[in-house]
């Protein structure tokens, strides 16, 4: 085959050689006449259960004009880029083809063109684009045959009206309409360049979404048409300082659901596996809005309406921010439901036609943070396991971070010491922080990858607060890996595409998808992912059935989000301003905009809609044996009598990591009885105590006038509903007849908690006192020194009996 293909080739190229030679005296006596390809037929795209969701006029859009009627500066702009020796070739340039013939027979295939524009007619409308070399050679042929058939003025003609500009428009007429709302015979010279510059490739030189792109093609059509003499040099200039002064025309007809519509023709045009339609994307294109194409697609029409709703109800104000919404069915990987702006079709929006739900990239703050949760799980974390969270940390530089990273949590709020699942909840930054610290930043960009995420991260340790930005189709893949516990499926918009004739050009494939998260990870990081809508941030966007999300606000709330998911439905919402620029925060929005508002409120208004009388299920548990547990949702320990009610709820756990401690004290508890026990003996006033919830202290303190081992001093002070400051922590002094005597030690100046520390080890019962030496709260120490210990009494030197009370005298502190 390869032989008979250099064969077919070599003997082509010698009889255009031929013909090149005596191009000026050969004439070509019209064997067969070409038959032209049939005028193209209208696409249309369903949603899923088979309603018109656009139809797509390949041929409506277009209006035939004569040659005469197109501006000169038009024409010679598109010999000028396109095919400069159209006047001189036979309908091949030989030239050009002499060296696509060698690199083409070198590589047994195509991989050079050197079409002319006779040759390109050829391919449109008889030969078609299949990249073989025999259909290159009957391109040839084709295209010597139109030359003898039809001449030049015909050919170009022809050509101008047959091809594809972009955005459904073919021919020059419908382009010049499209682009400038002008008649074709209006258009200057600059404006001709530009939609010359568009015919290489209409996606990737598209004025509307890339104008720099387009420019940039243009002044190169300016550049050569100076260069093989169509314009002076002067009026190029003059050209390239134009604006592009765009105009653009609606299409026709208006689509449904068209910020889906618009994702669905990139996809078609830009992704390979629709490679059926076209080697490229503008082959890819003709066939979309010329081929008369059937194309089924995933959308379905409850969950749109129930998205669109969901904006309009969340965002009514026509000054309000714009929403992206991405919902996605978590078994299947169909995009069920996706929204993109507030208006596609506005006329007084520049910004109407970017779809920012596909389009955009914004940082996802923290709702990037169950994406962190995950490679923390996937590498030996458990949700018990604690995290320091002050209200605010600086961290050391590392390597390619040259700047000390330094993070607070929301709102400056210290939260201590908290568990991995309590930090999820409540979305405490600093303790995500030391996660990233642990975990390295490169390994939480590839569990994102892993998740959805396709786009290359930034690979700093900020990621795990949601630095990097991505789009709300790559959040909502996310949560339906999640969703369906760890198995990636590729997000899809396109079932099935059939050819006019009825065949099946396209269908596809298994939706088995890939395990890129263990089961069980997955399931934890659902389970903490419940608790921020039953209790945390997230509480808005709860669904009537089992519900996980994060929510998310970017440090500037410039962006707000909620992604979330049941085992049914997975979705992300993004809420801002197009720019980017603006915080959500009044007068500029009518609220203070966060994730857990607005987004949260969209998401549970489109989830109740879209899932309406869809019976409740559960999330998938793993395998492995679960052991429930009441426990205290504040700490995660076993609850007491003296837990508050509201704080416990049954959970399950992976057996072997279920608490198995009882809470020892109760943080969240503000009064409760005490027992007074002064005078009993130190074995009775421990238990009674501790029988009614507290965790004891026993410190000795010499006091001669009693016998040894008799209560005298407990804190707190007994009675019924005495404040707990401390909790449910007690302090009892028992009674020491030790005359030991010890020196009292030099603190002065010593932190408090260094000082009690000395003292104690002595063997002194420490009393501390927080004040300034005037008995105020402020003074010059407290600014400077809080917490330094400014007096002792008795002072240091003293030799005192072992256990006799010191009181320590510090500046008070914050």
């Amino acid at each position: 085959m390869h032989a008979r293909r250099l064969a077919l080739l070599a003997g082509t190229a010698a009889l255009l050689g031929l013909a090149g030679a005596c191009s000026p005296v050969v004439t070509f006596a019209p064997v067969d006449e070409v038959e032209l390809r049939p005028p193209e037929q209208t696409s249309v795209i369903h949603d899923a259960e088979g309603r018109v969701l656009a139809e797509l006029h390949g041929e409506i859009n277009r209006e035939v004009v004569e040659l005469e009627a197109m501006p000169g500066e038009l024409r010679d702009a598109v010999l000028a880029i396109e095919d400069a020796r159209f006047e001189d070739h036979v309908g091949v340039d030989v030239r050009g083809l002499g060296r696509a013939v060698l690199r083409n027979a070198t590589h047994g295939e195509v991989v050079e063109g050197g079409s002319t524009i006779t040759q390109q007619l050829a391919k449109n409308t008889v030969t078609g684009g299949e990249p073989t070399l025999e259909r290159k050679i009957e391109e040839a042929s084709v295209a010597l045959r139109l030359e003898a058939q039809l001449g030049k003025a015909a050919i170009l003609e022809r050509y101008l009206n047959e091809v594809y500009f972009g955005h459904g428009a073919y021919g020059v007429q419908a382009t010049a309409r499209r682009y400038f709302s002008r008649d074709v015979e209006e258009l200057g010279l600059a404006e001709s360049a530009l939609l010359a510059g568009v015919l290489q490739s209409p996606s990737t030189h598209d004025p509307l979404a890339d104008p720099e792109a387009a420019k940039a093609r243009r002044d190169l059509v300016l550049e050569q048409m100076a260069r093989h003499g169509f314009i002076t040099e002067e009026e190029a200039q003059a050209a390239r300082t134009r604006d592009l002064d765009l105009q653009p025309q609606d299409e026709a007809d208006e689509w449904a659901a068209p910020y889906f519509v618009d994702h669905v023709l990139r996809e078609l045009q830009h992704d390979e596996r629709f490679g059926a339609l076209g080697a490229t994307p503008t082959e890819r294109a003709e066939a979309i809005f010329r081929g008369g194409l059937e194309i089924e697609t995933t959308l379905d029409p409850r969950w749109q309406a129930s998205a669109e709703e969901a904006v309009e109800a969340t965002l009514p104000e026509p000054d309000d921010p714009r929403a992206g919404v991405v919902a996605i069915d978590p078994q299947t990987g169909e995009v069920r439901a996706l929204v993109g702006g507030r208006d596609w079709h506005a006329e007084d929006d520049d910004s109407s036609r970017f779809n920012l739900a596909t389009q955009a990239a914004r940082q996802p703050a923290s709702a990037f943070k169950p994406i962190v949760l995950a490679a923390a799980l996937e590498h030996g974390w458990t949700l018990d396991d604690q995290l320091e969270a002050p209200a605010e940390e600086e961290f050391e530089p590392v390597p390619g971070e040259p700047e000390p990273w330094t993070v607070s949590n929301f709102e400056d709020r210290d939260h201590g010491i908290v568990s991995l699942r309590e930090a999820t909840t409540n979305s405490v930054n600093v303790a995500f922080a030391h996660l990233a610290q642990e975990l390295g930043a490169a390994r939480i960009a590839e569990t994102a990858r892993d998740l959805g995420v396709q786009r290359d991260l930034a690979e700093t340790r900020a990621i795990a607060l949601g630095s990097a930005e991505v789009s709300v189709l790559e959040m909502a893949s996310v949560q339906a890996t999640l969703a369906s516990g760890g198995i990636r499926r590729e997000p899809t918009v396109v079932r099935e595409i059939t050819g006019p004739d009825g065949e099946t050009v396209y269908q596809r494939g298994a939706i088995d998808g890939e395990r890129v998260l263990d089961e069980t990870t997955a399931w934890q990081v659902t389970d903490a992912l419940t608790e921020v809508v039953s209790r945390g941030t997230g509480e808005r966007a709860h669904l009537e059935r089992p519900t996980a999300g994060k929510t998310g606000t970017s440090q500037r709330r410039a962006d707000a989000w909620f992604t979330g998911f049941t085992p049914d439905l997975a979705a992300a919402v993004w809420i801002g301003f197009p720019d980017g620029t603006r915080a959500m925060v009044p007068p500029t929005t009518r609220t203070r905009v966060q994730g857990g508002t607005w987004p949260a409120e969209l998401f549970a208004r489109f989830g109740l809609g879209a899932l309406g009388d869809l019976p409740a299920s559960e999330f998938a548990v793993p395998e492995e044996r679960l052991v429930h547990r009441e426990v205290d949702v504040t700490r995660g320990c076993l609850p007491t009598r003296f837990t508050s009610p509201e704080d416990v709820e049954e959970r399950a756990f992976l057996e072997g990591e279920q608490p198995t401690e009882p809470c020892e004290d109760a943080e969240t508890a503000t009064t409760g009885d005490v027992p007074d026990v002064a005078g009993v003996p130190e074995e009775e006033a421990v238990t009674r105590l501790r029988d009614e919830g507290f965790a004891v202290e026993v410190e000795p303190l010499f006091d001669a006038s009693r016998p040894p081992g008799v209560a005298i001093e407990q804190q707190p002070a007994p009675g019924d509903d005495v404040d707990l400051p401390d909790g449910w922590e007690a302090v009892v002094r028992v009674s020491s007849a030790d005359r030991t005597r010890v020196t009292v030690p030099d603190v002065l100046s010593a932190s408090l908690d260094e000082a009690e520390a000395r003292l104690r080890d002595e063997g002194f019962a420490v009393d501390v006192v927080q004040q300034c030496p005037d008995g105020g709260e402020t003074c010059t120490g407290a600014r400077h020194r809080p917490g330094a210990v400014w007096d002792v009494t008795p002072g240091h030197g003293r030799e005192l009996p072992i256990h006799d009370r010191v009181e320590v005298f510090a500046y008070p502190e914050p």
